[in-house]
C-alpha cells in the first residue's frame, strides 16, 4: 500500500517558477514598457520614463530571478535522482540525455536548412 506524500509548497514546485519566469513576469515587463512609451508620447514624459526605467527593470530582474531558482530547483531534482541510480543507470542516464540533445540539434539543423532553401528559392 503506497503511502501519501505531502503536497509539494508551491513555491518549491520548479512549474510555479517557470511560469513566473518565462511567462507572466515578461509579458508584464512588455505592458510596463508599452505603457511608458504611450506616456511618453501623450505627454506625461515623468511617467513614462518611470515607467521604462524603474518598474519594467522590476519585471525583469524578476524573472531572471525566478528563471535561477527554477533551474537550482531542478538541479536538485536531478542530484536527488542521480543519488538513487546506480553508477552504471546514471552513465546511461546521462548518454540518454546527451543523445537527446544531439537529436535536438541535429533536427533544428535540418529545419533551418530546410528554410534557408526554402528562402533561396
Amino acid at each position: 500500500m503506497a503511502v501519501p506524500t505531502e503536497p509539494t509548497p508551491l513555491a518549491q514546485r520548479q512549474e510555479t517558477w517557470f511560469l513566473l519566469g518565462y511567462m507572466l513576469l515578461p509579458i508584464l515587463g512588455l505592458v510596463s514598457v508599452a505603457m511608458g512609451i504611450w506616456s511618453i508620447i501623450i505627454d506625461r514624459k515623468i511617467l513614462g520614463v518611470i515607467l521604462i526605467v524603474v518598474v519594467t527593470q522590476v519585471f525583469v530582474w524578476g524573472a531572471v530571478y525566478a528563471i535561477g531558482k527554477r533551474k537550482k530547483l531542478l538541479d536538485q531534482d536531478l542530484a536527488a535522482i542521480d543519488e538513487q541510480m546506480s553508477d552504471e543507470e546514471a552513465i546511461d542516464a546521462f548518454n540518454a540525455r546527451e543523445a537527446l540533445e544531439i537529436e535536438a540539434r541535429e533536427q533544428a539543423d535540418a529545419e533551418r536548412k530546410r528554410t534557408e532553401g526554402k528562402d533561396e528559392a
